[in-house]
């Protein structure tokens, strides 16, 4: 072949070749070309995770709508924020002792379950004798929650209140009553929750004229003792039976009963609470583990018959919501 051939070979097939081959590698060019885009990208991105999907229950419409004679009651699942029963959830009436929950997580707030409190004279004349607590005897703090959550004592109530009021504001002049300092820190620490429709007149739940709730204001508190771990000692409480204890000075030996009659009857109790005066009439807060790890936190407030209400809740959400199995 002679030169000149080669020449022009060169010229219209391999020259043109390798200048394409330099604008390629150029930064300019790896910037516009297909080529550049993939390049520039990461040889494996990494994948997106995936948030598993809630399993959602569905409404079995087989099953009526429930009729129940509390005045105001609710049953929602709040781990799935999903509500299954509702009636004037949003009614503001007295609650009862359901306000020793508040005092329970007040009094943790501030102490520690083992410190050592001794039982006043105000606290032991406060009324109802449940407990059976006695002037000057020295009790712990769980001691006084377990008395108070199990067996709904008022004396208990008004000793956690004391004791916890003077760490909150220590001695000052002019004194401060205690119990006025602790009940402050109560309706506190609704506010501080956005539960405004609430407000507590004493530690006991005793003073129904002028404290109130809602079955709405209540359950919002009630998960947010469940997702609190500094709240632990209450439910671990309030899965007892029973509970024994003595006076560290001696004075007296006590054993608190719970007063919640579904810790056998249903599975999966975590905990309940319940609370009466002529006034309020009967109320009760009841939370049960429910299907694919949900909790229930079942509400009754003004009730007649108030363990019968909560029966009729609970077994009416078994029945009238289908939970689908969760996937693996």
């Amino acid at each position: 072949m002679n030169s000149t051939l080669v020449t022009i070979i060169i010229s219209f097939a391999v020259l043109p070749l390798v200048v394409l081959s330099y604008q390629l590698g150029t930064p300019q060019a790896l910037g516009q070309s297909s080529i550049g885009e993939y390049f520039s990208q990461p040889a494996l991105a990494p994948a997106q995770k995936q948030e598993p999907k809630k399993v959602l229950p569905r409404r079995n419409l087989e099953v009526a709508d429930l009729a129940i004679d509390s005045t105001e009651a609710l049953a929602w699942d709040f781990k799935q924020n999903i509500t299954l029963f509702s009636k004037n959830s949003n009614l503001t009436r007295p609650i009862a002792s359901l306000t020793k929950l508040v005092t329970a997580a007040v009094a943790l707030d501030y102490t520690q379950p083992q410190e050592s409190v001794a039982v006043s004279l105000r606290a032991v004349k406060t009324e109802g004798n449940s407990g059976n607590l006695r002037e000057g005897e020295i009790l712990t703090v769980y001691d006084l929650l377990a008395a108070a959550l199990l067996e709904s004592s008022n004396d208990a109530a008004y000793a956690l209140a004391e004791y916890t009021g003077n760490k909150i504001a220590p001695s000052q002049e002019p004194p401060i009553d205690p119990v006025k300092v602790f009940i402050k820190s109560m309706n506190q620490k609704f506010n501080d929750l956005g539960l405004v429709h609430t407000n507590f007149e004493d530690p006991s739940g005793l003073e129904d004229k002028i404290s109130f709730s809602t079955a709405e204001d209540f359950s919002q508190f009630i998960k947010y003792l469940r997702d609190n771990p500094n709240y632990l000692p209450i439910w671990e409480i309030l899965k007892m039976p029973g509970y024994q204890t003595e006076s560290q000075n001696s004075i007296a030996a006590h054993e608190f009963k719970n007063t919640n009659p579904f810790l056998l009857e249903f599975s999966g109790v975590i905990g309940g609470k319940t609370g009466y005066t002529p006034k309020a009439l009967g109320n009760m807060m009841l939370i049960m583990a429910g299907p694919n790890n949900t909790e229930i936190i079942y509400l009754v407030l003004g009730s007649v018959d108030r363990f019968g209400d909560i029966r009729k809740v609970v077994n009416w959400v078994n029945q009238a919501w289908v939970w689908p199995q969760e996937k693996q």
